[in-house]
């Protein structure tokens, strides 16, 4: 949660360090995330954690199995890093094991887990560690991430989606996996 002095507390399961308390340890009363202050959102993944901060740079914490916090690696930090070369994020979004960042320019980003495509960056065989540009993507206002979809709402009110189908979950009448938006 968020306190109205930009303050990130969390609770909850801590097995890959998503609390942001510096620890592996469940919690079942609230702590503060350690070391960030001015945060205007927070959100979550699977066992990830991710925090706005109001200069539009994002950190992040917990599970990085796939590269979703980030940072060029694929380690578990207990404590949050800083998302790799992102400035001027107005929106964050935890997925299943990937993150999608929305920035003030209208293009989102996206790192992590790219199995079924849900990165928008027109491929599936690469996890992406750092942040890439979905493609062909501007005037976004809104994401929001499942457990291997993405979702896009452009300005002109048309949403555009990418990644798992299975289910049809895309919207597109089909259930083919989709690579890019």
């Amino acid at each position: 949660s968020l306190n109205n002095k930009g303050t990130a507390w969390t609770c909850g399961d801590n097995t890959y360090g998503q609390l942001g308390d510096g620890t592996m340890t469940n919690r079942l009363n609230p702590v503060p995330v350690i070391g960030l202050t001015g945060i205007t959102a927070v959100d979550g993944g699977w066992d990830h954690s991710l925090f706005l901060k109001n200069d539009g740079k994002v950190w992040a914490c917990g599970n990085n199995s796939w590269g979703q916090l980030g940072n060029g690696t694929i380690t578990n930090p207990f404590n949050p890093v800083q998302v790799n070369f992102l400035t001027g994020i107005t929106a964050i979004e935890g997925g299943g094991a990937h993150s999608l960042f929305l920035k003030n320019d209208g293009t989102v980003w996206a790192c992590g887990d790219n199995a079924s495509g849900q990165l928008g960056d027109g491929t599936t065989t690469t996890n992406r560690l750092n942040p890439v540009q979905v493609i062909g993507l501007t005037g976004i206002t809104a994401v929001a991430g499942g457990g291997g979809h993405s979702l896009f709402l452009k300005n002109d009110g048309t949403v555009w989606a990418c990644g798992d189908n299975f289910f049809g979950q895309l919207g597109d009448g089909t259930t083919t996996y989709r690579i890019s938006p």
